[in-house]
């Protein structure tokens, strides 16, 4: 059984068949969303049932965490809707782009090709504009160059629409069709990622303004006579400090950081702006209560004992519980008797579906038996969320257990509210059998696939038939980045930035490269399938060999505008592929070439490689948690669209070649195929890479 999924029981022979299962199955669950932080009705049944202040109610769901202060430090935005698209601004005053003036009604488009910014005037959603000037001065953050259009007003706070830019976004089925426009405090920017992406560079608390009524109810704060406004605020105080850890995460994840803090999408918050097609989305009457508690509430953060932003997050609504820390959440699980408060339908709920939705969404059980829950967390009605099930079919049993929200295979397979849910047709503490058979069911598998998690400063995690044989020791030459296993999976090697190499175990050392590859940094390392040898390369592809590894070619001496993220041998150590950040693969040595990835982009970039035990396949797993099979690997599953809190660092695949982990910077890991469910988020923030047992 692996936690996360539900494993197939292969029927005895002979099975007796059963009376199926009611056409319609009901099932009764309770609050909505991953039930991580405060509960957003909780928070207002707080505040107007039990009249508790924002302070009480942070302090509650987020107990572990203290009240700070931060400055109204600016935020950096990635505006989705724009990807790989010009940048068309305009604004109803004057503005400038790199220094350039233009007047209020100019509407200009600005590019980047080949890595030269340029800008152009009279453009539109079906007009390319008139070249103003290319070669356009641009500025750097964490290694990425960026122009920005600025408004002549600096009063980022103002409400008069005229004083904004305004950015025009063209219809993607018809790039000549304008879709709408939305204007932004703040100023509007082209950063060039392999092309162009827009972003929003705005103060702190002018951000929250486009935030706060889109993650919760502005019309709250009038509610019991006023005190739903304690809600409002300690939505606000969540907002910020999400924000801001979510910030942090970013800039260390990878060699350079994120450039942007967050995204606009739900996938960080959801950040519609000022204004839509002249229509205010962030001042007015209706966004009063919003903007009062965001400025009742300015700068205020909860922080952990170590000083760190916490990562607040929130939802709609807990049921009567939250999740606790070994589920997915950073703070303690409480009793939320605020989620009962009138008016929130998602409290207790009611779904029904299909008997023969579930045969087809488990066609190994054949009809539907019966589904019995077998474990909870232990909090709250009915024993708490649901942590394990078992659906039994005349043909077969799928069975299967997880410890949190995100793992949970029913609850996604057919869009539950939330994670906390029962069967009262199937009343639990009533086992749930398979037709009676004289013929035992096989043994469980044994085998245990191993996994290390590596953090940039030396400490190796491991996991089922991985040993932990000793952590790295940080140096002069930099942080860690690279792990490789020896092939009798009994030693391991890590890697810095810098070039060094540290041994453990069966692992011998073969040399270093400390100052061989100048500025570059160290990025990925890869063992002889022998065990006698290794190669570390860089991210520019510069690749060096020891012991036995040979040297079969690198890509140092070329332009590709892409970074090297990850190594791979061949299984014969006479070749290996090299992985680029922009989805390619090329293949060195008798590396077969099979193909590369799809061309990616901005937060979806490749950050490691894996090969099928036999050279014929290979995986390539992207930032986004998108895994591509190429080749004869076969593709088990990914997160590619799943709402991804933080990017992924760390790819790794089961010794069979039927499974793998994804692995965020925080070391929470996604296991898929036959490869086991692993408490590696205990590693933290700061994972690098992940590795597998030979």
């Amino acid at each position: 059984m692996t936690a996360g999924s539900l494993a197939f029981a292969v029927p005895p022979a002979g099975a007796q068949s059963a009376e199926p299962a009611p056409s319609v199955i009901v099932v009764e669950g309770r609050g909505f969303g991953h039930g991580n932080g405060l509960s957003q009705w909780g928070a207002l049944g707080y505040a107007v049932d039990h009249r508790w202040t924002s302070d009480q109610i942070v302090k509650h769901y987020y107990s572990n965490t203290t009240q700070s202060s931060v400055s109204n430090r600016d935020v950096w935005v990635h505006l989705t809707g724009n990807d790989r698209n010009d940048l068309l601004v305009t604004s109803a005053s004057a503005f400038t782009v790199a220094g350039r003036s233009f007047d209020g009604g100019d509407v200009v488009r600005i590019g980047v090709s080949s890595g030269d910014f340029w800008v152009r005037s009279d453009a539109g959603c079906g007009r390319r504009g008139e070249l103003v000037t290319d070669g356009l001065s641009a500025s750097s953050r964490r290694g990425d160059r960026y122009v920005e259009a600025v408004p002549s007003n600096s009063d980022y706070a103002v409400d008069d629409q005229s004083q904004l830019l305004v950015m025009i976004y063209c219809d993607g089925r018809d790039t000549a069709v304008e879709s709408r426009r939305v204007a932004y405090r703040g100023v509007l920017g082209v950063v060039d990622q392999n092309g162009p992406f827009a972003f929003n560079r705005v103060p702190l608390e002018q951000y929250l303004r486009g935030v706060v009524p889109n993650e919760s109810r502005p019309h709250w704060g009038a509610e019991g006579d006023g005190r739903g406004i304690a809600a409002l605020e300690a939505q606000a105080i969540a907002a910020r400090s999400y924000v801001l850890s979510l910030a942090a995460a970013r800039a260390s994840s990878g060699s350079q950081g994120r450039f942007t803090d967050t995204c606009d999408t739900a996938r960080c918050q959801v950040y519609f702006g000022a204004a839509r097609d002249g229509n205010a989305l962030d001042h007015g009457t209706r966004y009063i209560h919003t903007n009062t508690a965001i400025r009742n509430t300015a700068g205020h953060v909860r922080v952990h004992d170590d000083g760190s932003i916490a990562f607040a997050e929130f939802h709609a609504s807990s049921g009567g519980w939250t999740a606790g820390l070994d589920e997915g959440s950073r703070f303690p699980g409480v009793q939320d008797l605020g989620d009962s408060t009138a008016g929130n339908s998602n409290h207790a709920w009611e779904f029904r579906i299909s008997r023969s939705d579930i045969e087809a969404a488990y066609p190994s059980i054949g009809s539907l038996v019966c589904i019995e829950v077998t474990h909870r967390n232990g909090n709250g009605a009915w024993g708490g969320r649901t942590r394990g099930l078992r659906i039994v079919g005349t043909d077969g049993v799928e069975d299967g257990q997880w410890n949190r929200w995100a793992r949970d295979p029913f609850r996604k397979k057919f869009a539950l509210r939330s994670d906390w849910y029962r069967f009262p047709q199937f009343p639990d503490g009533q086992p749930c059998e398979r037709p009676a058979s004289g013929t035992p069911d096989p043994p469980a598998e044994t085998d245990s696939p191993g996994l290390w998690v590596l953090k940039s400063d030396g400490t190796v995690l491991a996991d089922g038939s991985a040993e932990h044989l000793g952590n790295g020791t940080v140096s002069s030459s930099g942080r860690f980045t690279a792990m490789a296993a020896h092939p009798d999976g009994d030693g391991y090697w890590l890697a810095t930035s810098g070039g060094d190499v540290q041994s453990f175990g069966d692992a011998d050392y073969h040399g270093n490269a400390v100052g061989a590859g100048g500025a570059e940094s160290v990025v990925a390392m890869a063992a002889h399938p022998d065990g006698d040898g290794y190669w570390l390369v860089t991210s520019q592809g510069d690749v060096f060999a020891f012991g036995a590894a040979g040297h079969w070619g690198a890509l140092a001496h070329l332009w590709l505008a892409a970074a090297v993220v990850d190594i791979e041998a061949s299984p014969t150590g006479d070749g290996y592929w090299l992985a680029l950040d922009d989805g390619r693969v090329l293949a060195f040595g008798d590396a077969r070439d099979l193909g590369c990835g799809p061309l990616l982009r901005s937060g979806m970039a490749g950050i490691g490689l894996a090969a099928a035990p036999d050279g014929g396949g290979y995986w390539l797993a992207g930032a986004d948690t998108a895994v591509h099979a190429i080749g004869a690997a076969d593709h088990h599953g990914d997160r590619a669209d799943r709402q991804n809190r933080l990017r992924a660092v760390g790819f790794a695949a089961t010794s069979s070649g039927y499974g793998y982990w994804l692995v965020w910077s925080d070391g929470t890991s996604f296991n898929y195929g036959d490869a086991p469910d692993y408490r590696t988020s205990r590693a933290g923030l700061g994972v690098v890479a992940a590795e597998s047992v030979p």
